[in-house]
């Protein structure tokens, strides 16, 4: 029974093995047996229960070089013969898909994308390519100054020129130079390789929380007693409106009035001013009449005291 063989993206092969109408009819009528065999050989070839046969082998010859068509067990092979031998560090987890990536380099070849994708691939490291040509000192131009701080140099024939690049890597440069020269670096650049390494330390300190000295000296205690003596103030406050000139308490509060009546309040104050003034009552305000408006005192007041303050005048020229 002939293997049935179709491949996935090519044409269908309906190849068929002639032989009597490939050889000359000399060999038919000559050679009759000669022409039996090889009928029956490439029957063999074509038989799905030959154990030997490799004719089906013969036939994917084009396919084995494809690579979503080859068989699994040649991809490996594959990428040796891609790789010219070379140690690939044998890190594809998808070896299927690495061959297309490394399909992907030559169509990019030279750009920063190859590289960075290169060692991904090949290595799982992070890359950062720089251009020497990005660096360099040119007259004329704004961003190119004379110091240390300007970071410009001179160009030379390595890495401060035109075609000129820098890998930076955690990896030495001997790992991956021959693979990067095949599959990444342009024919012409000069490359370098740069190892860094980037990474976070963790670092614990512990220390006593004192000290004790072995051999500590005499302990001196000594006590001091201070007092502090503030003088009485009372703030006040002076309002100069329209309506004249008042002096109030700032800690004067509502809550101070509420059990009095207007009829209790006015029979010693006639004017807001005068019930908010800080200043106290004299002896002799008693004898003021109600008629001069004036506040008139009397010994039934609770509210004021003999011993609030006087206060006259704030400035010489002062109304208050």
């Amino acid at each position: 029974m002939p293997i049935n063989y179709q491949s996935k993206r090519r044409l269908t092969n309906f190849q068929v093995r002639k032989v009597r109408e490939a050889l000359p009819e000399y060999f038919t009528s000559e050679f009759p047996t000669l022409v039996t065999f090889l009928e029956k050989y490439y029957e063999f070839l074509d038989s799905a229960d030959a154990v030997h046969a490799f004719g089906d082998d013969i036939r994917r010859g084009f396919s084995t070089k494809d690579i979503g068509e080859m068989p699994s067990n040649l991809t490996d092979n594959y990428v040796n013969e891609l790789a010219a031998n070379l140690e690939t560090g044998n890190n594809f987890t998808d070896v299927r898909f690495a061959l297309r990536r490394l399909a992907q380099f030559l169509r990019h070849k030279g750009t920063r994308f190859s590289a960075e994708e290169f060692f991904r691939l090949f290595f799982q490291q992070i890359a950062e390519v720089e251009y020497g040509k990005r660096s360099i000192f040119n007259i004329g131009d704004s961003s190119s100054q004379i110091g240390v701080e300007s970071l410009k140099f001179i160009q030379d024939n390595a890495f401060f020129q035109t075609f000129g690049l820098r890998v930076k890597t955690g990896i030495d440069t001997s790992k991956w130079n021959e693979l990067y020269k095949k599959f990444v670096h342009p024919a012409g650049f000069y490359y370098e390789g740069t190892v860094v390494s980037d990474t976070a330390g963790i670092l614990s300190l512990s220390a006593p929380i004192s000290l004790v000295d072995s051999s500590p000296g005499p302990t001196i205690v000594s006590e001091a007693a201070v007092s502090f003596n503030l003088p009485f103030t009372q703030s006040t406050v002076l309002v100069d409106s329209g309506g004249g000139k008042v002096r109030s308490n700032l800690d004067e509060i509502v809550s101070d009035y509420q059990n009095y009546t207007l009829t209790q309040l006015d029979t010693t104050y006639h004017k807001i001013t005068q019930l908010i003034s800080p200043n106290s009552f004299t002896f002799d305000d008693s004898s003021i009449r109600d008629s001069d408006e004036n506040a008139t005192p009397d010994f039934s007041i609770t509210l004021e005291t003999m011993d609030n303050e006087i206060f006259t005048r704030r400035v010489t020229d002062s109304a208050f």
